[in-house]
């Protein structure tokens, strides 16, 4: 990500000139397309937290999103575990 993302200057928002509109266009249609791509990555992730979060739901103990394993380390399950997602 570009350091002009949500960022502000010492004194407020950045300005950024650009000399010509294929220059401009080029910049704001690069942000365009890393944002999609940025959403499209967080919507699929959420989509594999949401499948973890069934597998433990229904019973098992462990699951893995990404690098990180998720386990259950208690003996007993709580069988009257809210359905709801935090």
């Amino acid at each position: 990500m570009d350091d002009d993302d949500f960022m502000a200057g010492p004194i407020g928002p950045k300005t950024k000139s650009f000399t010509s509109v294929p220059e401009i266009l080029a910049k704001l249609e690069g942000k365009c397309a890393m944002w999609e791509r940025v959403a499209r990555d967080n919507k699929e992730r959420a989509e594999d937290f949401e499948r973890a979060a069934q597998a433990i739901r229904d019973g098992a103990s462990a699951v893995t999103v990404g690098r990180t394993t998720y386990i259950l380390t208690s003996e007993t399950r709580d069988e009257t575990a809210d359905e709801s997602v935090s």
